[in-house]
Order: structure tokens, then sequence, then C-alpha cells
């Protein structure tokens, strides 16, 4: 006699509540990766004072752009639940400066998804200031100190993510992402030629190892402390478009897609007429 086997429904359920839940970590995973990226391109990590007198002071972690990008901003803020927005002039700026919501929130996120830029060093010194301030009141001569750390910290001390002998998982491609965010630029000029450029300043180490992942031919372009990598290589154009499409948050996810079309058609029509949108809506948004 042949049986037939029921689904038991109530573990199909649970099964289905299962892969969704993991699905929801993935994303949320994803987009920490593109916040890290997006603060170690545009962050700021430090201590400040609270008030005039200097006896008061605040772990601070602020990310400032222009106005045109606070798409990546509000996301910013979005992504990490916690923080203020604020405008200035031409800027918008994320800011946490919460000692609980940094205890809370920021410094699990840290220590879970490195930092790749110099500000990794300058997290830890905040880390050490909230750690003594849980056991007794920290002393204006001491945050001086800190500061003062800060400086020589962040230039001397990386993440040891670095130690990692796979490029790939030093560069993760959603921390990427962020990075260009802040740093990047997919641009046309008016030949109609396509290219990439990213740069910053001390963090050399980034530059030279997305130079490496994407086996940039053009030599990287140094001053004093700046470094930027400038590609018009179409082969390696289409390379960073096919790991980065997708990845993208903010407006230059809009950007990136004219600049992808017009590259994959090849027409010096199409490519300007891109050019220009792009540059409109830079305008139209600038002073909104």
């Amino acid at each position: 006699m042949k049986y037939k086997i029921k689904k038991s429904v109530k573990k199909s359920f649970i099964s289905s509540e299962t892969t969704r839940e993991g699905i929801h970590n993935n994303q949320k995973n994803t987009q920490l990766r593109w916040a890290i990226g997006l603060i170690d391109g545009d962050g700021h990590i430090g201590i400040e004072w609270s008030n005039k007198e200097k006896t008061k002071w605040a772990p601070i972690l602020k990310v400032t752009l222009h106005r045109y990008n606070s798409r990546s901003i509000y996301r910013l803020k979005k992504i990490l639940g916690i923080g203020r927005v604020t405008y200035s002039k031409n800027t918008i700026t994320y800011r946490v400066r919460s000692r609980a919501l940094w205890n809370s929130t920021l410094i699990p996120i840290f220590e879970q998804f490195h930092l790749r830029s110099t500000k990794y060093g300058a997290a830890l010194v905040v880390k050490e200031a909230l750690h003594m301030a849980k056991i007794q009141k920290v002393l204006p001569e001491t945050i001086e100190q800190l500061l003062k750390l800060i400086k020589i910290a962040g230039p001397n001390q990386i993440s040891p993510i670095w130690n990692a002998t796979d490029l790939k998982a030093i560069v993760d491609l959603d921390w990427l992402a962020g990075f260009i965010e802040a740093e990047g630029s997919f641009y046309i000029l008016s030949t109609g030629q396509h290219g990439f450029a990213i740069g910053q300043a001390y963090n050399w180490h980034i530059i030279s190892a997305i130079h490496g992942l994407f086996g940039v031919k053009s030599a990287l372009k140094q001053h004093n402390n700046y470094c930027m990598l400038d590609t018009k290589n179409t082969q390696t154009l289409h390379l960073i478009a096919e790991q980065i499409g997708g990845r993208l948050l903010g407006i230059k996810s809009f950007e990136f897609s004219l600049w992808l079309r017009t590259l994959r058609k090849k027409k010096k029509t199409k490519s300007l007429k891109a050019k220009l949108i792009i540059a409109s809506i830079r305008q139209r948004l600038f002073y909104k």
C-alpha cells in the first residue's frame, strides 16, 4: 500500500519565517556595510567639547555631504536608526553625539563591520573614552590627551581587516558602493568618453586596494597626502559597473544608471545628452 506524505503546514510556516528572517538579516548587513563605506568616505569620528568651558564632552559621528546627495544622508539615518539631520547652506549633515547611542548602537556596529580608513583608530579612542566614563568621571585633562591621541591613532592604526589575504574580503563591494557614494565619480567628458575616478586624502591604502581589485592599468595619481584613481579604460569601466550595479543607494545610483546606459550604447550624442541631464539635475538640487 502506498502512502502519501502530507506536508506539515506548521513546519512549512516556520521554514518560511526563518527564510524571511535570514533574507532580512542579509539585507540589513548589506546596508550596514554600505553605511560603513559612506562613513569611511565622508565621515568624521572623534570627541567634541559640549560647552565653552571645556568641562563637558561628547563622542561624535558626523557625515557631511552636499545637499545634492541628501538621499544618502537620509538612507544612512534610516539604516542606523539613530541620529539627527541638519542643513547648513549647501550641505547636509548627519550627527550622533549621544553617549548612550554610541554605546548601544555604533560601537557594536563598528566592531562587527570594520572601518577601513584611518577613522578606525579614532573610533577605538572614542570607545576607550566611553569605557572610562562608565567607571568614573573623565577629567578634561584626560579628554585633551585623548584628542591628541586621535590625531596620532588615526593615521597609524588601521583595521585588522587589512591583514586578510583576499582583496575581495577587504574591499567588500557593498562597503565600496558606500565609499563611492561619498568619494567616487562616474563622469562623461565633452568628447562623450566615459570615466571613473575616486580618491581620498591620507587613505592611499584604500585607493591602492581598489586599484588592485579591478586591475586598473593607469597609474595612481598622488599629490601630497591625496591619492586618486582615474580610469577611462572601457574594459575596466564595464568591470566596475558589473560589480557595483544595484549596490548604490544614494543619488549616484541615478547618475550611474545614465552613465552605464550610454557606456553600453557607445553613441556620442546619447552620452552628451546624459551628461547634460546629470548636470541639470545637480544644478536643480544644488539650489533646491
